[in-house]
């Protein structure tokens, strides 16, 4: 897909669906493409580590329906399920419009195993309700399922550790619990695709060994019956 605009764009500077937006609600005219953004993050938090329990927020999101709100309260909308939190780095780049409808195409079987599944990143409500409005082939996502949250604000990705400098999100998955507690995360470096498959693999392991009582090595041999456990250690 070629750029057909490219600017910097302010995200401090919310839109109000003027004539000269460049946020995406005078769609298609004026929507943004390509942007950089020109944000410094001064402060990051350390971020929240497997076991933590998830930190809750509230910010503007659309839905599948394509309805939406300026307040979606996290906890209040996974409560009584697990929950996959994926943050991605910007609507209308390169790589993140192929893994987040990789990840709607495997919505289904997210729902079958009880997980709900919320996407994150910096950019605006209007931007991300433009994006859906684009087809695959066009550079956008379409009519996906999966919630997307605008966290204009960072404070999101800086409430679980994975904003970066440059002001956008890390591509990162958190994998949280019935008891809104973290039990797995994965960050990905620019050059690692990220596996819908494998993410499933986890959920499934955690799920089941949710199921029974184990700990430690007794854990991962259920998870690896076929394997022999070790009689001895390298030291």
């Amino acid at each position: 897909m070629v750029n057909s605009k490219t600017w910097s764009y302010d995200y401090a500077d919310r839109c109000e669906c003027s004539e000269d937006d460049r946020c995406g609600c005078t769609y298609p005219e004026n929507m943004a493409r390509s942007y950089s953004s020109n944000f410094k993050a001064s402060v990051v938090n350390s971020g929240v580590k497997v076991g933590n329990i998830a930190p809750n927020f509230t910010a503007p999101a659309v839905f599948g329906d394509d309805s939406f709100t300026q307040e979606f309260h996290f906890l209040d909308y996974i409560v009584d399920s697990y929950a996959l939190l994926v943050f991605y780095r910007a609507d209308f780049s390169a790589v993140c419009p192929k893994e987040i409808t990789e990840f709607n195409q495997a919505y289904e079987k997210f729902l079958k195993r009880g997980i709900k599944v919320v996407a994150v990143s910096v950019d605006s409500l209007a931007a991300h309700q433009a994006w859906r409005k684009l087809s695959f082939a066009e550079g956008g996502v379409g009519k996906i399922s999966i919630p997307l949250v605008s966290d204009v604000a960072k404070t999101v990705g800086n409430l679980y550790g994975v904003l970066d400098s440059d002001g956008f999100t890390q591509r990162a998955s958190f994998l949280i619990d019935r008891n809104f507690k973290v039990r797995y995360i994965a960050v990905y470096d620019a050059k690692i695709g990220r596996n819908v498959a494998e993410t499933l693999r986890v959920i499934d392991s955690v799920i089941e060994l949710d199921k029974i009582e184990c700990s430690g090595l007794d854990c991962w041999m259920r998870q690896n019956e076929n394997i022999e456990p070790a009689t001895t250690f390298a030291r």
